[in-house]
């Protein structure tokens, strides 16, 4: 019934886009479990989705119901009209309104909105800012295979300044690239929609979801504006990024505890691997 939703919630016109059946078979098969062929599923009402969808459960379907949103290209109103006619059948989101600026051509009020209706970042370690550089650089002596190992490793792949520095960005980004490590995604936009997803089903999808808002306006609808950052469109359209996506969902939910919570600098002598264990993180699939 979720995937008959999901289909229900994009079948407007000439009904879901290739793409977004494509993210809809992919978290069918991938995330929710299922051995069947969408083609052989027919949409369902807004009543009859909330009509078995728990209230343990309604906030998980709700954002489904945004992600596939946010995955028809070209914008088109009808969408966050039927999208929403599902959400609001399921209790409501005003995170809804960021997939409804895209849609309706608002790009203006999409940063806006998401800081509007956006949640504050949670179980984020304490760290002294002002000098996080220099105290990333030491991470070069913690053990090998330790978390703090793994995150100036993180760095030096990658070829940047580590956060604090000049030109490093934000020191804040340190706490969002120890989850890069803990999961083991890269940086490209695809593993990154992949990582919200993640984060979001670890903690039972009630937190972090705005993270993955921002993450599909920015690389999914090209409509947000950060720095250091190029906007995308169309990325869970690329080849294999949909299952990354269903994958990353089925991750989260094997995951213990919110990862986000893990105070990186206070552990960074602890194994990587055993950190990993004691959250739940199963190996991502080999890629």
């Amino acid at each position: 019934m979720i995937a008959r939703g999901l289909l229900g919630a994009a079948d407007i016109g000439g009904g879901p886009t290739a793409e977004q059946r494509r993210v809809i078979q992919s978290l069918a098969t991938g995330y929710l479990g299922l051995a069947v062929d969408l083609a052989t599923l027919e949409p369902c009402s807004p009543s009859e989705l909330a009509s078995v969808v728990d209230a343990d459960d309604r906030h998980r379907v709700i954002d489904l119901v945004i992600l596939v949103e946010f995955c028809r290209h070209p914008n088109e109103p009808a969408q966050a009209d039927q999208a929403e006619r599902y959400i609001d059948a399921l209790g409501g989101e005003d995170l809804a309104r960021v997939a409804r600026d895209v849609q309706t051509g608002h790009r203006e009020l999409v940063m806006a909105d998401w800081a509007r209706f956006g949640e504050a970042p949670v179980g984020i370690a304490s760290v002294d800012d002002a000098d996080l550089g220099s105290e990333l650089r030491t991470l070069e002596h913690c053990p090998p295979g330790s978390l703090g190992r793994g995150l100036y490793d993180f760095y030096v792949d990658l070829g940047v300044p580590f956060p604090g520095e000049p030109d490093g960005g934000d020191p804040s980004l340190a706490h969002h690239d120890v989850t890069h490590v803990l999961t083991g995604y890269g940086t490209t936009p695809p593993d990154e929609v992949a990582l919200q997803a993640m984060l979001t089903a670890a903690s039972g999808f009630e937190h972090h979801f705005s993270s993955l808002v921002a993450s599909l306006a920015l690389f999914e609808a090209a409509a947000f504006d950060l720095p250091g950052f190029d906007p995308k469109e169309g990325v869970l359209d690329r080849p294999g990024a949909a299952d990354e996506l269903a994958d990353a969902f089925r991750r989260g939910e094997a995951c213990t505890g919110d990862i986000t919570t893990v105070d990186f600098m206070a552990r960074r002598d602890e194994q990587l691997a055993e950190i990993q264990a004691e959250f739940g993180v199963i190996p991502p699939p080999a890629r």
